[in-house]
C-alpha cells in the first residue's frame, strides 16, 4: 500500500462527497441520522478550488481526503474523512497530519475542528484537546466535542508542522 497526499480537484467533488457519507456510515448510527446529517456532508466544485481540499491517493484510488480553511491565525479542519476500509491503519494519522502542515504552512496558531464523536479519542491522540461543546445541527440537544490543536511555527525551537505539547 502505497499513500500519497495531492491536492483535490474541482470534478472530484461529487466523489469526496461520497466518501465522507460511506465513512459516516461506518459508525454505529441509525439509518434515520444518517439521513439527516447527509445534506450536511456538502462539497461543491467551487468548495474544492477555493479551499485546502487534500486527497489521500491509495495505490491511484482516492482513500481519504482532509479540507482545512485559513482565517489568520486560526485554520479550520472542515472535513477528514477515510474509506471506512482504511479506518485503523494509520493512514488517518498520515491525513491528519498532513492537515496540520497545511495550517502551518499559512502560519496559522492553532487549528480547530468540531470532532465527529466517535473520533475523538483519535483527535485526542494526535493532540487536539477539547476546549468546548458546539451544537449539532443535525439533532436538537446534540453536541459535538470542539477541539484545538496549538501549532509551531517556524522560527520557534518546535520544527516547521508540528504539534506543540
Amino acid at each position: 500500500m502505497t499513500p500519497a497526499i495531492r491536492r483535490g480537484l474541482p470534478e472530484e467533488a461529487a466523489q469526496l462527497r461520497a466518501l465522507a457519507r460511506r465513512s459516516k456510515a461506518y459508525w454505529p448510527y441509525s439509518a434515520e441520522f444518517l439521513a439527516l446529517v447527509e445534506p450536511m456532508l456538502q462539497l461543491e466544485p467551487e468548495d474544492v478550488a477555493a479551499h485546502e481540499v487534500w486527497v489521500l491517493d491509495v495505490d491511484g484510488v482516492v482513500g481519504g481526503w482532509h479540507r482545512v480553511t485559513l482565517n489568520g491565525e486560526r485554520a479550520e479542519l472542515e472535513d477528514l474523512w477515510l474509506e471506512p476500509r482504511l479506518i485503523g491503519t494509520g493512514l488517518g494519522r498520515l491525513l491528519f497530519e498532513h492537515a496540520v502542515d497545511v495550517a502551518t504552512s499559512a502560519r496559522a496558531t492553532r487549528l480547530e475542528w468540531d470532532a465527529e464523536p466517535y473520533a475523538e479519542g483519535f483527535y485526542r491522540a494526535m493532540g487536539g484537546e477539547e476546549i468546548g461543546r458546539s451544537q449539532s445541527a443535525a439533532e436538537p440537544g446534540r453536541t459535538l466535542p470542539r477541539m484545538r490543536l496549538a501549532l509551531a511555527q517556524p522560527g520557534t525551537r518546535d520544527q516547521p508542522g508540528t504539534r506543540k505539547r
